[in-house]
């Protein structure tokens, strides 16, 4: 129970992770000689072009929030799904129950201290609105849209991690790294790092993940 206090006493929503992965981004980036440009442009290619072939993804979530206040570490875990074009489910279900679900411009949230799920229009609510364009651009891959918001180094290129940094400087001010890693054959992202700028992080892994098997009908409505 104290366990589960602290969390939530710390992050009001299970969703705040989340909300800080894709509103925000990471240091600026790790410069090299003009070859790591091309070792860039490539891998963001294979990236791309393996996403392509991705229908549906669905993966068991944990995550890890590491606070130097703290000596426990603050442990959460749930689910993930996504269907294109734009249908996804975050939902978190330990130690607190939470999560977004979107399809399309509508969507629904929900929390154990809320109540009934509320329903919702996107265009109702601007910054879901942003929050759900930041998560569909990064599970189909689209970097011609993240480019604009980020600018992306390459710190392995065989599998993949890209290292990210807001182009807005006030975002660095709250994360000082984000770090992706994607699995050997690109088609999905196995673990991200969230440093923040006061030396905490959070880590968060996908487990389990299957590709282009079916979800349950009622996944996002």
């Amino acid at each position: 129970m104290r366990r589960k206090k602290l969390f939530f006493s710390i992050r009001r929503s299970g969703l705040s992770f989340l909300l800080a992965l894709f509103l925000f981004g990471g240091l600026l980036p790790v410069t090299g000689p003009a070859r790591a440009a091309g070792d860039l442009s490539a891998t963001l290619e294979r990236i791309r072009t393996a996403a392509e072939s991705v229908n549906t993804v669905s993966s068991r979530m944990e995550q890890e929030k590491h606070l130097k206040a703290f000596p426990e570490v603050l442990k959460a875990s749930g689910r993930f799904a996504f269907k294109r074009p734009d249908c996804w489910r975050w939902e978190l279900s330990e130690p607190v129950t939470s999560g977004l679900a979107v399809c399309g411009e509508s969507g629904r949230r929900w929390h154990e201290n809320g109540g009934k799920v509320q329903k919702f229009k996107l265009k109702d609510e601007p910054w879901l609105q942003h929050f759900a364009t930041q998560v569909t651009a990064w599970t189909t891959a689209d970097f011609a849209f993240l480019k604009q918001q980020y600018a992306i180094a390459l710190l392995k290129s065989s599998p993949p991690i890209l290292q990210l940094a807001p182009r807005q400087a006030a975002a660095r001010n709250l994360i000082s790294s984000l770090e992706i890693f994607f699995s050997t054959d690109c088609r999905y992202v196995e673990k991200i790092i969230i440093r923040e700028s006061d030396d905490d992080y959070t880590v968060i892994k996908f487990l389990d993940v299957t590709i282009n098997q079916p979800l349950p009908p009622d996944a996002f409505n």
